[in-house]
């Protein structure tokens, strides 16, 4: 998650009916996260941070254990939780009582800020996004919410606190657009995440996505490779190992609601649209266990009851959802033998593995990734490393095609080799239908056993080294 996240060069998105003008990201986002400030009332810590990728100052609530060890002897697992619509870091604080859900959990709760303020002083939904730009004529950096929440934030609470930091010890959830981040966050990115919870969450944004006409994601008639690249629908098959926990209400009154519109017309209004939003969850929420179930994963907590989009719902989801985290909290979590992934972003994690995908246009890659080899289909250069795990210092043989290369692991045992997918494309992808990839390069690369030491010549990973370049 070190890796710097670059960009295409910056674009225009012309408007739609109603569509701003989006002036597309001109830099490539910029990482590093220091802390500037920090105070303690009681268990719950406040930071201060100075983000690279947010280019500004953000806010941070860390809740620590009861009874927490900061020497390091103990190793705590890690909850992120992301707010809504609307609100911010304190929104889990006030409504949430976390405090109270957690209780003695041994268990580190972080809660970032997931929105802030725009130019007119207004509250300004962050999205969970790398923000495609801003509407033209707006001056201000470019908000990038996931670069700061994933590449920044979370190898620093990895830093600063003793935590378990892989999948097995790390989780996140939130509620509504907090909820689509976290899934978002975690299809993204997977193994970042062991579990995952999304309680109202926005999880397919092709349900009511149009309505929010702003840069967050460009204009979609001519940005759909970036909507898709931050649909939790859509990239819902790179999910597969991960433990999923879903929530929504289905739009009919529950025992939190009035059973019949209320008398007071404001109150009435109120009652008829937090109904009416939480239908809209329940959709996508039917939407994103389609698309997992296509991708063959069906290990789901998933339930809907009657309920409007109104924090009492949300309280009892996140009660329900401590209760099924902690018996799965574990010391160590395998990933799945084999898995696919598929994204746009030019910089990438996998459980341990890393990419680096060196094109000159937003495109998704599509890739099949084991223990010992990887398939992929895109374009231009993919920069490779693997997991850790392999015998430091020791060479292996890496096969693509009828060739085959020596490449020796660092002291963490990882690999470093780049899988050639030819010439760069030169047009933004806009075909994502089952003939998108027609015409596309594919690469396989093999790694073998590591090169024996022996003269052996007969033994196979002898066999595979003789004739191979370094």
């Amino acid at each position: 998650m070190g890796l710097v996240s670059t960009t295409a060069s910056p674009a225009i998105a012309s408007a739609g009916t109603g569509w701003p003008v989006c002036v597309g990201r001109g830099t490539p986002i910029q990482l590093g996260l220091s802390q500037s400030g920090r105070t303690a009332d009681g268990r719950l810590v406040n930071l201060t941070l100075r983000s690279r990728a947010m280019q500004g100052e953000q806010r941070v609530e860390v809740l620590l254990p009861e009874r927490y060890d900061p020497t390091g002897r103990t190793r705590y697992a890690t909850l992120y939780l992301l707010h809504g619509a609307g609100g911010n870091r304190k929104t889990w604080i006030e409504r949430e009582q976390v405090q109270k859900v957690v209780g003695d959990l041994p268990i580190i709760v972080v809660m970032p800020d997931g929105s802030d303020q725009g130019p007119d002083g207004k509250n300004r939904n962050g999205g969970y996004a790398d923000w495609f730009g801003l509407p033209q004529g707006t001056s201000g950096p470019v908000p990038a919410w996931e670069s700061y929440h994933v590449r920044e934030l979370i190898p620093f609470v990895d830093r600063t606190f003793p935590t378990r930091a892989n999948p097995a010890g790390r989780a996140i959830a939130g509620i509504s657009m907090g909820g689509g981040g976290a899934v978002k966050y975690a299809a993204a990115f997977p193994g970042t995440f062991g579990y995952v919870g999304s309680f109202s969450g926005g999880l397919d944004s092709t349900v009511d996505g149009r309505r929010q006409q702003n840069c967050v994601r460009g204009n979609p008639d001519e940005q759909e490779v970036v909507w898709r690249d931050n649909n939790p629908t859509h990239l819902a098959a790179n999910l597969r190992g991960t433990q999923l926990f879903v929530r929504s209400g289905t739009g009919k009154p529950g025992p939190f609601d009035s059973s019949t519109p209320p008398a007071d017309p404001i109150e009435r209004r109120q009652w008829q649209t937090r109904l009416l939003v939480e239908a809209g969850a329940h959709k996508m929420a039917r939407n994103f266990l389609a698309a997992l179930d296509e991708a063959g994963i069906r290990d789901v907590n998933a339930r809907f009851l009657p309920g409007s989009h109104s924090p009492p719902y949300w309280q009892r989801d996140f009660r329900e959802f401590v209760s099924w985290l902690t018996p799965l909290l574990r010391p160590r979590m395998s990933p799945p033998s084999s898995f696919p992934l598929s994204t746009a972003r030019a910089s990438f994690t996998a459980w341990g593995w890393k990419f680096q995908a060196d094109r000159k246009v937003r495109e998704f890659a599509y890739l099949t990734v084991g223990r010992d080899a990887l398939a992929a289909t895109g374009s231009g250069r993919l920069e490779v490393v693997t997991p850790p795990g392999r015998r430091p210092g020791a060479k292996y043989p890496v096969t693509m095609g009828n060739k085959t290369r020596v490449v020796m692991a660092d002291r963490h045992g990882r690999l470093a080799f780049t899988i050639d997918l030819g010439p760069s494309h030169t047009e933004q992808q806009t075909d994502f239908g089952p003939d998108a990839t027609k015409g596309w390069r594919s690469a396989k690369a093999e790694i073998g056993a590591a090169c024996s030491r022996s003269r052996d010549a007969s033994t196979p990973s002898r066999k595979e080294c003789d004739g191979a370049h370094s």
